[in-house]
Order: C-alpha cells, then sequence, then structure tokens
C-alpha cells in the first residue's frame, strides 16, 4: 500500500546554501512519525515542504508525494485540494492559524463549509452552527456557545489552541501536521494539548506528523522517529529503541539533557 506521505532525497536551498540534504522518511495511514531535533534543524521547513507551503526563496527539489499526488511543482488548485483534506496543520503559535479580525465561530465554520462542498452538499444557518458547536465540544473547549462568540484575543493561549486543532479537524484530514504545538503553553495547558491529541488522532484514525525539540513530549505521542540535524537525518527507527539504545552521539546527546530534566525518558531505556 502507498505510503500517506512519503518524502525521497528531498532537499531545501536558499540562495545554494542548503537547509536540508537527501532526506527520506514515509509515513503509513494511522502511523504516528515524529520529526525530532534542535531549533533550525530543518523540521519546520520539512513539514512545509510536505504541503507545498515553502516560502518563495527556498528551493525545492527530490519527490514528495501526499495522498498520492507530486507535491514539489504542482499547481496551487491541487496543493489547494490536498491541504486540509488530506493534510491539516497545527502550528506553534495558534495566532498563526486565527484570524484576529474574525470571531471564533466564523473561522471555525470556513473549513466546515469547505468540507460540505467537497461532500456534495452546502452547509448553512442553524445545521452550520451546530457543527461550529459540535467541533468546539470535540476540542474539551469549556462553554463553547461563548468561545463562539470570542474574538481571538478575548480567550486564553490554550483554547486558542483547541480551536486551531478544532479547525484542523473540520475538513477530517488523513494526516495531521503538528508543529511544536504546545511549545508556547505552560506546563499545565501542554500536558491537557498533548493528552487531546493523542486522543483524537486515534479516535480519528487519523496519521500523525509531530514535530518537537522536547523528547519526553515525542514519547508519549508517537511510534517512530526521525532525529535531525543540521538538515540530515542522522537516526530514525521506532521512538523506544531510539530512545533507549541511541546509535548516533547526537541523539545520544539529546537523550542524556532528556532524562537530566525529565523522568519520562527512563521507561526507554
Amino acid at each position: 500500500m502507498q505510503p500517506l506521505l512519503q518524502i525521497q532525497d528531498l532537499n531545501l536551498t536558499v540562495d545554494g546554501k542548503p537547509l536540508v540534504t537527501d532526506l527520506s522518511f514515509s509515513i503509513a495511514a494511522g502511523e504516528r512519525l515524529g520529526l525530532i531535533g534542535e531549533s533550525g534543524s530543518g523540521k519546520s521547513l520539512t513539514a512545509m515542504a510536505a504541503t507545498g507551503l515553502l516560502p518563495r526563496a527556498i528551493t525545492a527539489t527530490g519527490a514528495v508525494t501526499l495522498g498520492g499526488q507530486q507535491v514539489i511543482g504542482a499547481p496551487e488548485r491541487v496543493l489547494n485540494g490536498l491541504r486540509g483534506t488530506v493534510a491539516a496543520f497545527v502550528f506553534q503559535e495558534p495566532l498563526t492559524a486565527l484570524d484576529p479580525l474574525l470571531r471564533v465561530a466564523q473561522q471555525v465554520a470556513e473549513p466546515l463549509r469547505r468540507r460540505a462542498r467537497r461532500d456534495g452538499h452546502e452547509l448553512a444557518g442553524s445545521a452550520l452552527q451546530r457543527e461550529v458547536l459540535a467541533l468546539l465540544e470535540q476540542v474539551a473547549l469549556p462553554q463553547p456557545e461563548r468561545i463562539a462568540r470570542s474574538y481571538p484575543n478575548e480567550i486564553s493561549g490554550g483554547q486558542r489552541q483547541r480551536v486551531a486543532i478544532a479547525m484542523a479537524l473540520a475538513c477530517q484530514p488523513q494526516l495531521l501536521i503538528a508543529d511544536e504545538p504546545t511549545t508556547a503553553l505552560d506546563v499545565t495547558t501542554q500536558a491537557e494539548i498533548l493528552k487531546l491529541l493523542d486522543g483524537l488522532v486515534r479516535e480519528r484514525g487519523m496519521a500523525l506528523l509531530f514535530i518537537s525539540h522536547d523528547l519526553p513530549v515525542v514519547a508519549e505521542i508517537v511510534e517512530r522517529v526521525v532525529v535531525m540535524q543540521r538538515g540530515v537525518a542522522v537516526e530514525t527507527g521506532p521512538v523506544r529503541e531510539v530512545f533507549g539504545a541511541p546509535q548516533h552521539d547526537y541523539t545520544r546527546a539529546l537523550v542524556v539533557a532528556a532524562k537530566a530534566f525529565d523522568g519520562a525518558l527512563e521507561g526507554t531505556a
């Protein structure tokens, strides 16, 4: 069976400077993969390449196939058909995905209408309102009616991230790409969001590409990892094998540092 996402020999450069070099990995339907490494290792750029969201200044070569469709060089109409429906993004900072001038209900409604059109019908009025509130309830937002009426600046950071997750789920994507989705949140809210993401991915049978520099977080939510250093994949494999018996010096250093600050990796040894 063809992978849901397949990246083969991906190279990303800007003005001739390499950002990602000869990167290859795949994600099967329903699989949870972690992409880890320090800031600047190319994790987020790789995710953007997977959905055709790279800045114009960056040149991409190689092959990226999403839902059976070639991404690199594809026209925007093709990419728009993949985004949201095949793969959807949850960003580190929820305000990246939210318009400060629109109420939450308006922003959640748009991808719901898009899904309805994809499925051959229109969604409007009270039926659309019910769908919006149901989606906000699914991401465990308290008082969904109040949240729906609010502007992004009127709710907390954790609530904004839940709204962003709701928007990502609205089109029922096959792959959820979560790019450092909890870094900007406090520890308690971070744990709640991670539990929510894990539950939603399992419940809906979605694949997950989870991007992070936080190994204990990754260990809790994925099955397999790709470790990146300066744009190169230095190690890959099942999360317990890679974190329990790392083969590359860089991975070993990450694991040692993580264990010094958090006991969550002790069970992988």
